[in-house]
């Protein structure tokens, strides 16, 4: 569900950041949605069943929370650094 959301707001971000830039905003909202859900996706098939087995031997510990949120930061922070080499501006 926190992920979902993640992506809705992110979507969002960066359909009113193309607003603002004149940038068509649906195909910047697709890019987005995809900056974030690429990568989310390769996360949790690549690290995350590694992450997994290592929780299973050591249980009681926080990084469980880390191991079921972590391809959300991944994602986000993957899509933040799309979104300002996006949009970033020409330099005149």
């Amino acid at each position: 569900m926190i992920g979902t959301i993640t992506a809705f707001l992110i979507t969002y971000w960066f359909y009113k950041s193309a607003e603002a830039t004149g940038k068509n905003p649906l195909s910047s909202a697709g890019l987005g949605f995809l900056s974030y859900l690429i990568p989310c996706i390769a996360w949790t098939l690549a690290v995350t069943p590694g992450l997994r087995d290592a929780v299973e031997h050591n249980p009681g510990t926080l990084s469980g929370l880390f191991v079921n949120y972590a391809y959300i930061l991944v994602g986000a922070a993957c899509a933040i650094g799309f979104k300002f080499l996006h949009f970033k501006q020409a330099k005149s």
